[in-house]
């Protein structure tokens, strides 16, 4: 029955995670209007840990996550054995869950885990042993570290900006067990244990030895240890309640898929699991603690709820309270429509029609839009002037002579500006200090062939000037 309760508890828990889902966008008729009288509480102030009516609603459409694991439990009661040394070797559970996003910080997870608790204690004061199927179902809230993690600078979700996500649960379960000993082997015989290591069929004495018959232990625990009364407890209840504590990494494997490893204290809160407590005396006396247990295991996480467009969607988390991010989301610089944010063209001239990429429309794919073009129609493929207008053929052959271009010599003929002073110069400001002794005509004006060399003795290393004095060279002379 009790089985049937955890079960119900979790299939309880997923429905109310798919119905949270179907009901996100409730028909106008449900909506009660609001109370005009009522003025709504301010929420500007309010710490960025709190999310807006938007984004509450965002996360209500988290989808749920499918859970499916395994791994080992090592047991911690008062009757132990050698699993409790360590936490990654002990007896094999397996684990199935849904969880489901409440922010992007915090999920809620229904749990069911099954599996086996044994303890064989064989020590010269006592042997005892017992070993129980248990099931436990409940509920927990995992946190994952983002305030303290998340890189503000990165417009990314925050499980997009890492590959490891560690986690850390608290939450509250039921645990069903029925624990039974191994006292008597195959025929009937019950377990004497006796003080040279042997296990025989009558109590230890000094005039039995030869009487007596060596047994092994078959580890069939066929005997109900709460059916013994042994601390007259009578018939004590089979179901306690656990405090399970969770710390994990989750890595992501695949966009639909993660896994998660981590370590779970379930804290339970009986101290009769192993039919041992601090109600017994003598050897059976217990330590006063209560008998918890370590799952240590490994967890497959399935999202096969979202959609594709879901999935592939990067969810930009933003400071909901800084005017500055809305300057960075909402600002249009160019004032064409498109945020900046979107904008692959930044500075549309203004009145100009744009895409939905903030691009000026070019409707014949020449590479000149529509605004700067003066034949709208181009052919495809054609090859046009800045205009944007086809070349003629004879257009074409024209640009394309070869005809050598003139010799460094006759620059002068074609270019007077470019030398000589007297006729030329376009300032008379003077010539800085150190580059006087460049100025080898003595005409005040620093020309085109007297950089050129200062540059080619710079680059053979046999100049005195810097980078920097190049630089300044060449600003100089093109305000000459």
């Amino acid at each position: 029955m009790r089985i049937y309760i955890i079960l119900l508890i979790f299939l309880f828990g997923t429905n109310l995670l798919f119905s949270q889902n179907n009901n996100e966008s409730p028909s106008n008729t449900d909506i009660t209007p609001p109370d005009s009288s009522i003025t709504p509480p301010d929420t500007s102030d309010s710490f960025d840990f709190f999310y807006t009516e938007e984004e509450e609603s965002k996360f209500l459409n988290f989808k749920p996550i499918l859970g499916l694991g395994a791994g080992v439990i090592s047991y911690y009661g008062d009757v132990r054995d050698v699993y409790y040394a360590n936490p990654i070797v002990g007896l094999k559970a397996v684990n199935i869950s849904v969880a489901k996003g409440l922010r992007s910080f915090l999920d809620v997870e229904f749990r069911v885990l099954m599996g086996k608790l044994t303890g064989n204690e064989r020590t010269p004061e006592r042997n005892l042993n017992f070993k129980t199927n248990f099931l436990s179902g409940g509920v927990s809230l995992s946190y994952n570290f983002e305030h303290l993690l998340k890189k503000e600078d990165l417009l990314l979700d925050y499980k997009k900006q890492r590959k490891l996500i560690p986690y850390v649960s608290i939450g509250f379960e039921t645990f069903s067990y029925n624990s039974k000993a191994d006292l008597k082997d195959a025929n009937g015989n019950t377990y004497n244990y006796w003080k040279d290591g042997t296990i025989r069929n009558i109590a230890e004495g000094s005039d039995v030895e030869e009487r007596s018959i060596i047994l092994t232990r078959d580890y069939e625990y066929e005997t109900d240890l709460r059916e013994m009364d042994n601390d007259g407890l009578g018939k004590y209840d089979l179901q306690a309640f656990a405090i399970p504590i969770d710390v994990a990494l989750e890595l992501q494997i695949h966009e639909r898929v993660q896994l998660r490893l981590g370590a779970t204290y379930h804290y339970n809160l009986s101290d009769l699991v192993d039919d041992v407590s601090d109600a017994g005396t003598g050897v059976r006396a217990g330590n006063g603690k209560t008998d918890s247990y370590l799952y240590t295991y490994f967890t497959f996480k399935f999202d096969i709820f979202s959609s594709e467009k879901e999935i592939q969607q990067d969810i930009l988390a933003f400071d909901t309270n800084s005017k500055d991010m809305d300057a960075i989301v909402m600002g249009d610089e160019d004032g064409d429509g498109v945020d900046d944010l979107h904008d692959l063209c930044y500075f549309t001239p203004k009145g100009v029609e744009v895409d939905t990429s903030g691009c000026p429309y070019d409707d014949d794919k020449d590479g000149f839009a529509n605004y700067r073009d003066d034949e709208l129609n181009t052919p495809k493929d054609s090859i046009t002037n800045l205009r944007g207008v086809q070349l003629s053929e004879e257009e074409i052959l024209a640009l394309s002579d070869s005809t050598e271009a003139i010799n460094y010599d006759e620059i002068c003929a074609y270019y007077p500006s470019m030398c000589g002073l007297d006729l030329h110069r376009l300032s008379m400001d003077d010539i800085p200090d150190k580059f006087v002794f460049l100025d080898e005509d003595g005409d005040n004006y620093i020309s085109i062939d007297e950089v050129s060399k200062a540059i080619d003795t710079f680059f053979d290393m046999k100049s005195d000037l810097t980078i920097d004095d190049i630089y300044e060279l060449t600003e100089f002379f093109f305000g000459q």
